[in-house]
């Protein structure tokens, strides 16, 4: 019914659904192995999926240490025994430090990390029991947290002064590559970034005694051209689901895994327009309203408005009628997600096989 997409039985479905391909998931976990090679580089963020479900087929795959952006994430995924998990999120309040300890006591199995980029995250978190250690967050130009390279070294000076040991590397996430189509940009500002991190590197190493030094970095724009750089792991997420914003990097081959089944409510011929049930709650509302989504094989469709219950789509030439079916793709993945509380798992054969849970779609 929709290409690429096999899908039985759409009447059976109540809409909007989330629906989650499997084929498509591992096809991009075969990709993404494929792309970087060693499964110990890859630190993949969970905030795409929030599941244990998806977390668990990742491990299963040799892919074991990941990072999370909210505790409740840190706490419902540290269930699956992963190797690792970092809080790539700065702990702002004793009542978090003391819900990070928490869940380091609970899962004894996990080695956790934090990020800082002042004084301020350091001393909420110094004092964490067996938390394994910290990264310093560096801001490489996306300007939204993380320290400056030229504060590093007073940053360091007061880690030392209060003699703390378990310093472990370096986290940066380049986000400002997002949606910079050309590829020689995005090397160029790859190469910017990395300039600074190699100087924060040298300067941590000349202050800092660390075994096994980590460099962490690179978001779903830009992992890929940290690859050379054999000593850095790589944290993308939104590869594992993927969505119409991504896909515009014509040099990665993720597909589209996760999507939105919707129907068309009503019609108004004289303005070429449709509307469908995938409102500003069923979607990633973040993006600018045309870019939420996009419907598959109506390729001149647009969505030009929202409420929340509510999308209107100029048709420009495409046809859909009343009670039409409509698959969208939708405009950032991540937030989509939390928008339902489970997706269906679609099988190769077009069949409900069943439900992937966004068990930390909660933040607490």
């Amino acid at each position: 019914m929709f290409s690429e997409y096999k899908l039985n039985n759409v009447e059976s479905f109540e809409t909007p659904e989330h629906l989650i391909f499997e084929e498509k998931v591992l096809h991009n976990i075969d990709s993404i192995v494929d792309l970087v090679g060693d499964k110990d580089r890859l630190i993949p963020h969970a905030k795409t999926h929030k599941s244990k479900d998806t977390l668990s087929l990742l491990i299963d795959n040799g892919i074991k240490k990941h990072k999370t952006s909210t505790l409740n994430e840190l706490e419902v995924l540290a269930e699956c025994n992963p190797d690792t998990l970092i809080l790539a999120y700065p702990v702002t309040s004793i009542t978090k430090a003391k819900r990070l300890e928490n869940i380091v006591e609970n899962f004894p199995n996990t080695k956790f990390y934090t990020i800082i980029s002042n004084n301020f995250h350091f001393d909420l978190i110094k004092n964490v029991k067996n938390l394994a250690g910290i990264y310093i967050d560096l801001d490489t130009g996306m300007n939204r947290t993380g320290i400056l390279k030229e504060n590093v070294s007073d940053l360091l000076d007061y880690i030392s002064s209060n003699n703390y040991k378990n310093l472990k590397g370096i986290h940066a996430y380049d986000g400002q590559t997002y949606g910079v189509v050309s590829v020689e940009d995005r090397v160029i500002d790859t190469q910017n970034s990395l300039k600074d991190i190699r100087e924060v590197e040298n300067l941590v190493k000349e202050k800092f005694s660390i075994n096994d030094f980590e460099i962490i970095v690179g978001g779903s724009w830009s992992f890929h051209f940290y690859i050379k750089e054999k000593d850095i792991k790589l944290s993308p997420g939104t590869w594992i689901y993927w969505d119409i914003s991504n896909i515009k990097q014509k040099e990665l081959s993720f597909k589209i895994a996760g999507v939105i089944l919707g129907q068309v409510i009503d019609e108004n011929k004289s303005n070429d327009t449709v509307t469908i049930d995938i409102g500003a709650k069923a979607v990633s509302s973040d993006p600018l309203t045309e870019n939420r989504l996009k419907l598959i094989d109506k390729p001149n469709s647009k969505l030009i408005f929202q409420n929340e219950e509510h999308g209107i789509i100029k048709l420009n030439g495409d046809s859909l009628g009343l009670g039409d079916y409509v698959l969208a793709q939708p405009g950032h993945a991540c937030t989509v997600t939390p928008k339902y509380n489970r997706a269906l798992k679609i099988d190769k054969n077009g069949d409900v096989s069943g439900v992937i849970t966004p068990h930390a779609r909660d933040r607490v």
